[in-house]
């Protein structure tokens, strides 16, 4: 091949990579301008107010307490989702009625975390 001829082809395909790359850029550049316009549209997330649990009166937990007390009764050794699940409640939803029968010294509970089993102190399930 000619040096002519290679540099002709030299200068096109220079040439065609610039072109290229504008239209990289160009496509780079909306596809950035169009995240952004998405995300300013939405309420950012730290100004979101967070939603507040409504506070369960006392005499709720007293009857959701008196309720566990009866499943731990039924299923002695048994964990908190297991009991949730026959209540028909979140477990997250039975741990203070829990703390309550605790401290009041009718449930004891033995292991750790998510294996803690319960047990209670008073007359056994017939």
């Amino acid at each position: 091949m000619s040096t002519k001829t290679s540099a002709t082809q030299e200068a096109k395909i220079e040439r065609l990579v610039r072109e290229h790359l504008v239209a990289q850029q160009l496509l780079v550049k909306a596809a950035v301008e169009r995240a952004f316009a998405a995300r300013t549209a939405s309420p950012d997330v730290a100004t979101q107010r967070r939603r507040t649990g409504v506070r369960r009166p006392s005499s709720a937990v007293a009857d959701l307490a008196e309720r566990l007390l009866e499943a731990v009764q039924a299923c002695p050794g048994e964990t908190m989702a297991v009991l949730g699940t026959r209540m028909g409640e979140r477990a997250r939803a039975l741990h203070r009625p829990m703390m309550r029968l605790k401290q009041e010294g009718r449930v004891r509970s033995a292991g750790e975390r998510n294996a803690t089993r319960y047990f209670s102190m008073g007359k056994k399930a017939a």
